[in-house]
């Protein structure tokens, strides 16, 4: 069984790979952007969205 932090963190890493490769093909963004955006949502997102969920059910 998948835990709700795992489902969280491959739920945002798929989707930061779509929007990364999607802005590559879409788009004429720079690599350095391209990253950012990787960064930012298969890193940061999940781990803000699983404190909240921790944060939520804990109080």
């Amino acid at each position: 069984m998948v835990s709700r932090e795992n489902a969280v963190i491959l739920l945002f890493m798929a989707a930061g790979l779509a929007l990364a490769y999607g802005g590559r093909v879409a788009t004429g963004l720079s690599d350095t952007v391209l990253i950012g955006v990787l960064i930012l949502v298969g890193v940061v997102a999940p781990q803000a969205v699983s404190g909240y969920l921790d944060a939520e059910s804990s109080g």
